[in-house]
């Protein structure tokens, strides 16, 4: 159950969105003053860990009369720009340039991010590999080397792959396992920070569709999944290519 301080102190920022810049100046200004007194005596540090980061910004920015700050923390996410972060001891601290002062628990990010991950192309190979291209990485960290895992799941079964990293993404062969189907999950790790994110629902605007291959069932519906033949196929008329073996008519 959320406790009711920290259920109206969201409540109170709720309204710093695209609805407060499109007010005039001297309102905006007004606004923030009188958030301000409300919000004290709120702000525990129960409350504030109980924020997510955008709330947690602007509630530092109304408590520091930091009102352009404010303004621009804003528009950026309404613009849907973020800013980047940084790992420390095994946590993930957002950077902001123009805030200066954020205290360590308002940055702290750890939990709320997780796997920026795109897929780029598919191909088999003449062995009957799976060749998947893509690129994934802790979202808003830059790093170098991160290391990145595919991971085929059906059930408890679960099957890892490294991957090559290549034109700053990734390439891997992926050798399909009977059975299935086999749901495709990506896992990055970078400086003690690990994440794991389903693959293949986002995918490169040149995105083009494999040939066919005897033998496999795939699927991208959410996420890339593959199964082999003699495995059931989940039912539904959704989006797919399926291929068998001539015999089977």
């Amino acid at each position: 159950m959320t406790p009711p301080t920290l259920s109206i102190t969201r409540e109170i920022l709720r309204v710093y969105d695209q609805r407060f810049l499109d007010v005039e100046p001297p309102v905006r200004r007004k606004l923030a003053v009188a958030t301000k007194s409300m919000l004290d005596g709120l702000l525990t540090d129960d409350v504030r860990r109980g924020l997510a980061e955008p709330h947690r910004l602007r509630a530092f920015c109304i408590e520091n009369d930091l009102h352009d700050e404010l303004e621009r923390l804003i528009a950026d996410e309404a613009a849907g720009r973020r800013e980047g972060a940084v790992v420390v001891g095994g946590r993930v601290y957002a950077v902001y340039p123009y805030l200066r002062g954020v205290p360590r628990q308002d940055a702290d990010i750890t939990a709320e991010v997780g796997v920026d991950h795109r897929l780029d192309a598919l191909a088999w190979d003449k062995t009957g590999r799976l060749k998947v291209k893509g690129a994934a990485g802790i979202a808003r960290v830059e790093a170098r080397g991160p290391a990145v895992t595919l991971i085929l799941a059906a059930g408890e079964a679960e099957h890892r792959f490294p991957v090559t990293p290549a034109d700053g993404g990734f390439e891997a062969l992926v050798e399909i396992p009977p059975g299935g189907p086999w749901n495709f999950r990506v896992e990055v790790s970078v400086l003690g920070v690990t994440r794991t994110a389903p693959f293949g629902s986002v995918r490169h605007a040149d995105f083009k569709e494999p040939k066919m291959r005897e033998g496999f069932t795939l699927r991208l519906d959410g996420c890339l999944e593959v199964a082999s033949e003699g495995s059931a196929a989940p039912a539904g008329k959704r989006r797919f290519w399926e291929f068998r073996r001539a015999s089977q008519g």
